[in-house]
């Protein structure tokens, strides 16, 4: 939120200066430390509208080629995992996932050697597979990657298997019916392989299931 009066954060940082916070080391379960320091309260008086400041990712697209490995672990678009150019469709795979995430309380996707802290690409691409089907051949061909894990064919000949998963069986918190079958309708619109054939911000909005009455 946008402030009017920035003096609780002089605040703080006197307070910081005067008796500066012990940072705390964790490790879980052999993965890279985590470290995290302890948080001071404040009385921040708010204003004003949400303001979303996080640009980390933030690429520009007109006049450029984006080709580079981007998005955070677990809501990573398939273009992205095959090394391919990428653009504004990027961020409605994220909104699929995101949406799935909050609804089942746990990620679609789970890549992570946890022994390691590792991101494993060959298991992204496995468990794609399981949820969305085979990727378009005419997709992969274009991908550096194309014979270090698929045939001639666009068949998968990686050692790591393609798990036995569907989107039917992850979503639980909708029963069978009607608001299940038009929230997996959604959910492929926005899910695909091709960035091309992915629903825009402007064809997702008046989506059936994201317009059902409260």
């Amino acid at each position: 939120m946008e402030i009017d009066d920035d003096t609780s954060l002089q605040d703080i940082e006197d307070q910081e200066s005067q008796d500066p916070s012990l940072p705390i080391t964790s490790t879980v379960n052999g993965a890279m430390p985590i470290v995290v320091y302890r948080s001071r309260r404040t009385m921040l008086a708010l204003s004003g509208h949400p303001i979303l400041t996080d640009y980390g990712q933030m690429r520009l697209v007109e006049g450029c080629v984006n080709q580079d490995w981007c998005m955070s672990d677990l809501y990573r678009a398939p273009e992205v995992l095959l090394h391919l150019p990428w653009g504004f469709p990027v961020d409605i795979w994220s909104i699929g996932v995101m949406t799935l995430e909050l609804l089942e309380g746990k990620n679609l996707f789970d890549p992570i050697d946890h022994v390691h802290g590792q991101y494993v690409l060959p298991s992204a691409l496995a468990q794609y597979i399981g949820y969305l089907g085979p990727p378009p051949l005419n997709i992969i061909q274009n991908s550096p990657l194309f014979s270090t894990y698929f045939d001639a064919q666009g068949n998968w000949v990686s050692e790591v298997p393609v798990p036995k998963n569907s989107l039917e069986d992850f979503v639980t918190t909708i029963p069978p019916g009607e608001e299940k079958d038009q929230f997996l309708r959604f959910i492929r619109k926005v899910l695909t392989w091709d960035p091309e054939v992915r629903a825009t911000s402007n064809e997702i909005i008046p989506d059936e299931w994201l317009m059902r009455p409260f």
